[in-house]
């Protein structure tokens, strides 16, 4: 009966309780019975049952990147794996660790038109760092021994480096479970790893402060997880004179002096004397959302450029880079911050630190934001006047999670770095599975998360609502504007003759009676007013998940 022991479920199982791998996000079917049976049964490991694939993969993101913790998503066999794809290519882009287990039909089912079936190993494969197969019945030791090395593999190669996702492809043969499973005592033999430290040396650190500290060094932050030690290390940075940091608020830098509204100044006549031009850049994290901070660094002649960061490519984004740092930014910044703080309380004493570069930055960025909130007090009711009151309005212990579209560009001109936390998945930008990441997220986090999101991408991810695993910590503020209002906004479509019909396609979302059927808190905002009135509800709801839908137009 050696073929009723999935033994490489249960060797699965062993291995991720070993690493301390313990959240699993499970989809029901048949071919993947063996995996769910031996993960639930594990002490130790949590199996969470998610229907939709496409959900349940994007709940997984969710969960990983506020636990900063591997996670695993497990489906059967055909097209089930397929509907990992969204969520698998953005966890590779935001460097998340998810461990994506397939379930599959034995290798002589392939291509015969058999049911459920299609070429599996591969189907991930430019959006996973490996893909790995395996047969789910182990007929000998040596069998034995290369499911217990490639589970070691798979599982060091999620979580080390350039973190990201690894898929785990298992095929089971008939019958797929049995009362033979439960006794079936298999061992795991876990296999150590020593990493050399990639930390940037004390000589080394004093060497790039005395290059940098001769320039006008800006540094530029895109999407990143918070960071205590990078946020002390800028704390110091920003005290520099020569040194100017301009970040989106999804970096999560909450250092004093951070510049986090670029979108804002970037048109400003300051930035275009001489003295406001750097003469080195340093980027760090993932894309930027400002889109005038990108186009501003890929027209501005910069004569160096370093770019920090684990990232197993280079990155050369903005045409200038002179110097590749491939180390963490946790391991980079602290050292090099104190050696330029060093080198600043040197010129303070001798009285040369009078630098105009940082300067010049913040008097464009004050003149904005005193320009921005001039208009405020005069501005109509809208969805960018909407969403600027919310942000100022909810608690900023709250975590702020953002769809894609126009929510976020909005967003970030507004009060989003007064939050604990910001994210937004801006790894491949899609606008499927922001509720769901959200309420991934929200499992992770035991204080409140707020979602803000479009209608479309609302609409997008309507199987969230019906997951049993949706919190009372979760909230939802949809901004229903008839669509897709950012393409009411972007020069390529704005114009267009088709754009309302063919690219903003206006929604039919019921939402208070959605909201109704699954069982969360409704609250609507059509006016300043209205949402004065929401918001309190909306903050003290502490029964169930809420919703509120704010009608405005872009």
């Amino acid at each position: 009966m050696a073929n009723c022991i999935k033994e490489t479920a249960h060797m699965l199982a062993r291995a991720l309780e070993a690493y301390g791998i313990t959240d699993i996000f499970s989809s029901p079917g048949s071919r993947n019975a063996p995996l769910i049976v031996a993960l639930q049964r594990m002490t130790g490991l949590t199996v969470r049952p998610v229907i939709d694939e496409r959900s349940a993969a994007f709940i997984a993101l969710g969960y990983s990147s506020i636990s900063r913790k591997a996670t695993v998503v497990v489906c059967t066999s055909g097209t089930a794996l397929l509907n990992y794809g969204p969520a698998v290519a953005e966890a590779y882009y935001r460097k998340i660790p998810l461990i994506v287990v397939s379930a599959d039909r034995p290798a002589h089912w392939i291509g015969q038109d058999d049911s459920q079936t299609l070429l599996q190993p591969g189907a991930l494969a430019n959006i996973v760092k490996k893909t790995y197969h395996l047969k789910g019945e182990i007929d000998n030791d040596r069998e034995r021994w290369m499911v217990n090395r490639t589970l070691n593999e798979a599982l060091q190669t999620a979580i080390t480096g350039r973190p990201g996702p690894v898929h785990l492809n298992i095929s089971f043969d008939e019958p797929l479970v049995g009362e033979s499973e439960m006794t079936d005592t298999t061992d795991f033999r876990k296999i150590g790893l020593l990493l050399p430290l990639r930390k940037l040396s004390t000589e080394d650190a004093k060497r790039l402060a005395s290059e940098a500290s001769e320039k006008n060094v800006l540094i530029v932050g895109g999407f990143c997880p918070p960071s205590s030690e990078i946020n002390r290390a800028f704390a110091k940075l920003t005290g520099l004179p020569w040194v100017t940091v301009v970040a989106d608020a999804l970096a999560n830098l909450n250092a004093t002096d951070v510049l986090s509204r670029p979108d804002l100044f970037m048109d400003s006549e300051l930035l275009g004397k001489p003295s406001s031009r750097p003469t080195l850049l340093i980027t760090f994290g993932g894309s930027l959302l400002s889109r005038k901070l990108k186009e501003y660094l890929r027209k501005t002649e910069i004569k160096e450029h370093w770019h920090v960061g684990c990232n197993d490519s280079l990155i050369d984004s903005y045409f200038s880079l002179t110097q590749r740092i491939e180390i963490d930014e946790k391991e980079f910044f602290p050292r090099f911050a104190n050696a330029m703080e060093y080198i600043g309380r040197s010129r303070k004493e001798t009285g040369n630190d009078t630098s105009s570069f940082k300067a010049l930055w913040h008097e464009a960025a004050f003149l904005a934001e005193e320009k921005e909130r001039a208009m405020k007090k005069r501005i109509d009711w809208s969805a960018h006047s909407a969403i600027h009151t919310l942000l100022s309005s909810l608690p900023k212990e709250w975590n702020l999670q953002l769809s894609n579209g126009l929510t976020p560009r909005v967003a970030m001109t507004g009060d989003a770095c007064r939050f604990h936390r910001r994210d937004c998945n801006r790894g491949v930008s899609g606008i499927d599975g922001s509720v769901s990441t959200a309420l991934g997220a929200s499992l992770a986090y035991n204080g409140t998360t707020v979602l803000l999101t479009g209608d479309m991408s609302m609409q997008y991810d309507m199987a969230a609502l019906s997951s049993p695993l949706i919190s009372k910590r979760l909230k939802i503020v949809v901004i229903n504007n008839g669509g897709g209002g950012i393409f009411r906004r972007i020069q390529s479509t704005r114009n267009l003759p088709e754009l309302e019909r063919y690219f903003v396609c206006e929604t039919r979302l019921p939402l208070k009676q959605l909201a109704a059927a699954y069982g969360l808190a409704y609250f609507k905002a059509a006016s300043f007013q209205e949402l004065a009135t929401s918001i309190p509800g909306f903050i003290n709801e502490q029964t169930r998940p809420a919703l509120m839908e704010i009608q405005a137009m872009t």
